[in-house]
């Protein structure tokens, strides 16, 4: 029988859906070991597709991971047919975020973005504009957080700016406008100061963790879960389309989620690309995956009237935002950007510095890691 060895990352979404599948196949083994979710955000996959057949992976390591010629292009693996499948029924910009250089890298499995999380308190109503949120963080002190940890003080960042209209990047080019920038780090200056500085180097999950105890009620930003939206998820957790800005219908975000790889030392059977290929089918989404926790690429499964009775309407809820949702650069380098200038952000805000030395600050990284 056919062996195959998988990594993918440490939450229920992330491995439940997987080992079930792998399970329930019996044509071919496939193991799937777990890291850490900050691993998986910022380990290089290069060092980990010498250990791994198959690799779940973050859009934007992948061009760092084809400069290294550690994965197989799904063009060499999959017919035009599957491609155009894939193509048509991926979430969003999930299929287009795994393509570098011509050819795509990796199969969407997972579709996500920053949304607006709600948990069931005196708030009540999700806000609708990020004037609303200001509003809300200073009739409810305390209650409102943004999501700071690890890179995703500069995500939060980068959603402001998109509900603002700003333009992020040109290519490799950072090139938001100094204005935009501005305005953006004064929302977030005004809500850290009244939120509890105990959440400010959380994750997601540990974000939500809090939400669900009671911690706190309100987080504008911040990738969803959909296991916090079930029945069973104790203080259940509502997730909505982010906040806009002023007459704007932008509800900024960024797009995350998960693919699907396969690494340059995995020699790929017909057997390995079924068992891949129904994974990602539509009857599989809408069933196994969300059954077992999971957050489903498939644009139908997203729809599906089953999958949002299941989990408190968090597809339809979100889905807006999802598919409008900024695909960030891929380019080698990106990535230590990405966490340096989450730092220089997210310090920016203990600390106490002006939005104008934030700013400087975060161009000035972006140049360091243009020139090396």
């Amino acid at each position: 029988m056919n062996y195959f060895k998988g990594l993918t990352w440490d939450h229920p979404r992330g491995y439940r859906p997987l080992q079930a599948w792998a399970k329930a196949d019996e044509t071919l083994k496939v193991e799937w070991d777990i890291q850490k979710l900050e691993g998986f955000e910022s380990h290089p996959i290069d060092d980990l597709a010498e250990k791994y057949d198959l690799l779940i992976v973050d859009n934007p390591g992948i061009g760092e991971a084809v400069e290294k010629k550690c994965l197989w292009p799904l063009e060499d693996l999959l017919t035009s047919e599957q491609m155009a499948y894939l193509r048509e029924t991926s979430t969003g910009d999930s299929w287009d975020s795994y393509q570098y250089k011509g050819k795509h890298w990796a199969i969407p499995v997972d579709a996500a973005s920053q949304v607006c999380a709600l948990a069931d308190s005196n708030i009540g109503i999700a806000p609708v504009s990020w004037d609303d949120v200001l509003l809300l963080s200073q009739e409810h002190e305390g209650r409102v957080a943004l999501s700071l940890g690890g890179p995703h003080a500069l995500l939060t960042f980068f959603s402001i700016c998109q509900s603002l209209g700003g333009k992020l990047f040109e290519g490799h080019c950072f090139v938001l406008d100094t204005r935009t920038a501005i305005q953006a780090l004064h929302i977030m200056q005004a809500l850290y100061r009244r939120q509890n500085k105990a959440l400010t180097s959380l994750n997601p999950i540990g974000l939500l963790d809090e939400m669900a105890k009671g911690t706190f009620d309100l987080c504008p930003a911040i990738f969803g879960y959909i296991n916090f939206s079930t029945p069973d998820s104790g203080r259940r957790v509502k997730f909505y389309n982010t906040p806009h800005c002023g007459d704007s219908t932008v509800h900024g975000s960024v797009l995350g989620g998960t693919g699907l790889a396969v690494s340059s030392r995995c020699t790929p059977t017909p057997e390995l690309i079924r068992h891949i290929m129904t994974y990602v089918s539509e009857e599989m989404q809408k069933t196994l995956v969300v059954e077992n926790g999971g957050q489903p690429a498939n644009i139908l499964a997203w729809k599906d009237k089953r999958a949002n009775d299941l989990t408190h309407h968090f597809f339809s809820g979100t889905l807006e935002t999802v598919t409008q949702a900024y695909l960030r650069p891929k380019y080698h380098g990106y990535i230590s950007f990405q966490d340096t200038s989450s730092a220089i952000i997210r310090n920016g805000l203990i600390d106490g510095l002006s939005t104008e030395d934030i700013v400087l600050a975060v161009k000035e990284n972006h140049r360091k890691f243009r020139l090396e």
